[in-house]
């Protein structure tokens, strides 16, 4: 009888957590438009840095964090607030989809018209 009884139930809770509105972006978290910009020129980044063919780790890891800085200084955030940004972005995939939906578009856009300036 209990088996009975537990599954209707254990549907119930799934219907009724799977209904659940988007959740709240905490304060400080970066917006989906930033972030959308910043990750379109990281991939960009990390597309120029394999490019260069350098055989040394350490020298692509020096290039890849100081281009890294620079995208971080053209959009006026810091690695913190990033890293805290991507964190809640990647841990709720309604929000990650969105804006990579986005960053593929514009980096369709990019290569159709051949515009990989942006660094």
């Amino acid at each position: 009888m209990i088996p009975r009884l537990l599954f209707p139930f254990l549907i119930l809770t799934v219907l009724l957590t799977g209904c659940q509105d988007d959740p709240k972006i905490p304060e400080g978290t970066l917006s989906e438009a930033k972030m959308t910009q910043i990750l379109t020129d990281m991939h960009l980044l990390e597309a120029r840095v394999g490019r260069l063919g350098m055989t040394s780790l350490d020298s692509s890891t020096i290039v890849t964090e100081y281009l890294k800085q620079k995208i971080f200084k053209k959009y006026g955030t810091d690695s913190a607030a990033y890293n805290r940004s991507y964190q809640f972005y990647s841990t709720n995939p309604v929000f990650m989809e969105r804006i990579y939906t986005d960053v593929v578009k514009k980096l369709e856009t990019r290569q159709k018209k051949k515009d990989y300036k942006g660094l």
